[in-house]
């Protein structure tokens, strides 16, 4: 296969760095020649080899685009303003964690549920840490308080769990953790954190999700609705014994469907049709 670039927006999320780094090493183990630049710092993404496009002079950014040889380049989010250039002279794939993107590029998803123009399907990888638990960590509640409803709110200070706010979380280096996990949203990127967070030892409890369903399973977290007594109960099961049973499957449903391996197969997979068509 030819060489890949890969070209990271500045507008991707912490986790979703973090998930790119898992999907390059994935790539890199079945001895593809990746090249990884990312618009801004390189914080976040645990993977050797990589750029920053930032660093680089005008010229040595000139000579990336127009004067490199044959090759593949892949956009991951918001494309910058020279990729036109690119796509007059490379194959270009483009992989977008919006739910309705403007495609730059062969269009690519990592979820089956909103792929309904022929979008191609790759899937994620992700790491699990946790072996690295602490038997003596207590439990608590990670969310984004900001997005919390009124319900939810309102049972979050009935049951006086410890909250952990999912915006000062450190995702590239964070130790395992115990507790459950709520996503703010019903978006892509919310169902990518919630199942990054897993990988580190919660369980998800959370609305209704496509998109959750497609990565943990459909009895891979607890569903909820938005009234006080439904958040209440969800959240007491959530935080038992039970919870943690179902956190566990999760975290195996995962590690079988989206194994560094299926990861790598999926790309290559969709490297080669873009080449051949």
């Amino acid at each position: 296969m030819i060489p890949c670039i890969w070209y990271v927006s500045s507008a991707t999320r912490p986790w979703e760095r973090l998930l790119i780094g898992n999907m390059a090493s994935a790539l890199r183990g079945r001895g593809v020649s990746l090249s990884l630049y990312v618009d801004g710092g390189t914080t976040g993404i645990n993977v050797t080899g990589i750029h920053s496009w930032r660093a680089l002079t005008g010229f040595e950014r000139m000579k990336r685009v127009l004067l490199s040889r044959r090759a593949l380049w892949h956009l991951w989010g918001e494309a910058p303003f020279w990729w036109g250039l690119v796509r007059l002279r490379f194959r270009t794939v483009h992989t977008s964690f919006d739910a309705a993107p403007s495609w730059l590029g062969h269009p690519s998803r990592i979820f089956p549920e909103p792929s309904r123009n022929g979008e191609s399907i790759i899937l994620p990888t992700f790491d699990s840490r946790v072996s690295q638990m602490e038997e003596e960590q207590g439990q608590a509640v990670y969310m984004d308080p900001a997005a919390a409803s009124p319900a939810l709110r309102w049972v979050l200070d009935d049951l006086g769990a410890p909250v952990i706010d999912l915006r000062e979380v450190r995702f590239n280096s964070v130790p395992a953790r115990s507790g459950v996990v709520i996503p703010g949203g019903p978006e892509p990127s919310d169902a990518l954190l919630a199942t990054v967070m897993t990988m580190h030892g919660l369980t998800v409890a959370a609305l209704d999700s496509p998109y959750l369903q497609a990565l943990l399973g459909p009895d891979g977290y607890f569903v909820a609705e938005d009234t006080a007594d439904v958040w209440r109960d969800t959240l007491i099961e959530a935080l038992s014994d039970r919870g943690r049973a179902l956190g566990a499957s999760a975290r195996h449903f995962v590690n079988t469907r989206c194994s560094a391996s299926a990861c790598a197969d999926s790309i290559v997979s969709l490297y080669t049709r873009v080449l051949e068509s």
